[in-house]
Parts: C-alpha cells; sequence; structure tokens
C-alpha cells in the first residue's frame, strides 16, 4: 500500500537577490541528512549565500522511504532544475572512519571502514581528501540515493558533511584553546563531537540520542577518557536546536562553558539569513569550503 507523506520546507529563506543573479555562474550545496534534504545557492564570487530551503519528513528509518520524499521534493522544487555552475552532494547519513594518508590505499577503503563500521546494504564506500589535515575520511552512502542524485544533478562532486565541519572549525577563533575545545553538532537523532587541542585534532566521533542527557553522557566520556575536565573545556552547539531544546538544557547543567558556534566567518548572508542564529545552518554553510 502507498505511504502517505506530509512534506514541506521547514525552512525556506531567500529575498529579490536570487531572482537579480545569474545562477548558471552559483553553486548548488546539497545535504542529505536522515529525514532532511537541504540546500543553499552559493555565489562564489561574492562569496555570498543566496537562498536556502531545508525539508524534514518521515519515515526516517529506511533509505529507501527517504529516497522516495527526496524524490517529491524535485516534483516540488523546480529551482532544483536550474543549470548551477555546479553541484555538491554532502551526506550526513551515518559516521565515517578518518585514516592517516600515509596508510590509505584507496583499494582497500572498504576494508578501512568496515574496521569501525558495520557493512551495509546497498552501500557505496566514498572517501574524501581534507585539505590540511594528513588525513583520509572513508564513509559509506546509499548506492541507490547516491544514484538517483547523482542522476539528476548530472554531478559525480561528492563529499561528506563532517569533511567539510573538518575545514569549517580550524576558523573558529578558539580553535587553538590549550586546554581543548569541543564542537557538538547537533542533528535529527544523531550527533557529531569533534575535539582539537591547541589546534590539533583529537577524535571526531558521532552518536545517536533519545534524550539530550545521552548526547551530555558521550561527549563527557570521550573528554575523560582523554584525560580532559569537562569543567574546562569549552564546547560549541550547532545544529537545528535552541535554548529550549532538551539537547541544550542538559548541556546547560553540565558544561559550564558552553557557547553557541558563530557563524562562518569570510562569507556574506543575505538579510533574511542573518536574522536566523548562525549555528542553524552551520553545516550546511561550511559546504562552500569544499567547492
Amino acid at each position: 500500500m502507498p505511504v502517505a507523506y506530509n512534506i514541506h520546507p521547514a525552512f525556506t529563506v531567500d529575498d529579490e537577490t536570487l531572482l537579480e543573479t545569474d545562477l548558471t555562474a552559483c553553486h548548488l550545496l546539497v545535504l542529505v541528512g536522515n529525514g532532511t534534504f537541504s540546500y543553499v545557492v552559493f555565489e562564489p564570487g561574492a562569496k555570498k549565500f543566496l537562498a536556502l530551503k531545508s525539508y524534514h519528513f518521515e519515515p526516517q528509518k529506511l533509505a529507501l522511504a527517504d529516497l522516495e520524499m527526496i524524490e517529491e521534493v524535485f516534483d516540488a522544487d523546480k529551482l532544483l532544475f536550474t543549470a548551477f555552475k555546479s553541484v555538491l552532494l554532502a551526506f550526513d547519513t551515518g559516521s565515517g572512519a578518518l585514516v592517516p594518508h600515509l596508510y590509505y590505499m584507496p583499494s582497500l577503503k572498504k576494508e578501512y571502514l568496515h574496521l569501525s563500521q558495520p557493512e551495509k546494504m546497498q552501500e557505496a564506500v566514498m572517501s574524501d581528501l581534507l585539505p590540511g589535515l594528513p588525513m583520509v575520511n572513508i564513509y559509506s552512502v546509499d548506492k541507490d540515493l547516491l544514484g538517483f542524485l547523482r542522476k539528476e544533478f548530472s554531478t559525480d562532486r561528492v563529499v561528506h558533511a563532517h569533511s567539510a565541519l573538518l575545514q569549517a572549525y580550524p576558523q573558529d577563533l578558539d580553535y587553538r584553546a590549550a586546554e581543548g575545545i569541543a564542537f557538538v553538532q547537533v542533528q535529527r537523532q544523531t550527533f557529531n563531537i569533534t575535539l582539537y587541542i591547541d589546534g590539533k585534532l583529537i577524535i571526531q566521533q558521532e552518536g545517536e540520542y533519545l534524550a539530550g542527557l545521552d548526547v551530555v553522557y558521550q561527549l563527557v566520556n570521550t573528554l575523560r577518557q582523554l584525560g580532559l575536565n569537562e569543567q574546562q573545556v569549552k564546547v560549541k552547539l550547532g545544529g537545528i536546536v535552541n535554548i529550549d531544546s532538551p539537547v541544550y538544557q542538559e548541556m546547560y547543567k553540565f558544561i559550564p562553558r558552553l557557547e553557541w558556534v558563530q557563524r562562518l566567518p569570510g562569507f556574506q548572508y543575505i538579510a533574511a539569513m542573518q536574522e536566523t542564529p548562525g549555528y542553524y545552518f552551520y553545516n550546511l554553510y561550511a559546504l562552500a569550503l569544499c567547492v
């Protein structure tokens, strides 16, 4: 029996600038998550974000369900058929494995990944080189979903969302904090922790959560295993959260040096975007560093 879906853009941000711009000179940056499909239009000459839209949908458990919903997004959103200069596809549908570049062999990337991640049905194993880091990020995406998006957008440009975050975080003013800094990016049902000490990447990991305490527990446990004190380490939070969200409320109780991650510097944002907290779509804006 066909499933009745309720799909709608949860966020839409644009203005007349979009109509006044030659979109064939712009990049479309697309981010696919579990139950989410978001994109931002980026004009590289002015380094300006012109429009943003984010869809949230159900169900979220099967890649096939996500694919069906994304097909409906294409039916409804005609901007996606614009002849952009390029389209970058980013996935945040599961964690990956960071492998030192010195030991990386492309022919063994599947074996590297499955040392830490279980093999999935219908997976395509991908890898990202990380500029400025002696690491390769290896991850998997659903083959059918990847094939559909590559065909619709006529692009082979693919990156993992966590790879973009690793390009963005070093631009934060506290990136070289000697006592350590942890960035926590919260998505629907998942979160990502990236920890630096004195500018050196220590760990990046992903977890699932049902309650705010789940995020706090993994963060505190990770810091303590590394010999760090959660009372001293600065933690910057990003994602679709606010001061009323369970994740923020619980972190506020246990993490005294909690802050919001700041809007990614070095770019221009239309006025309507500046009215939205900069941490909301930090991971989406970070994709501009990958084009």
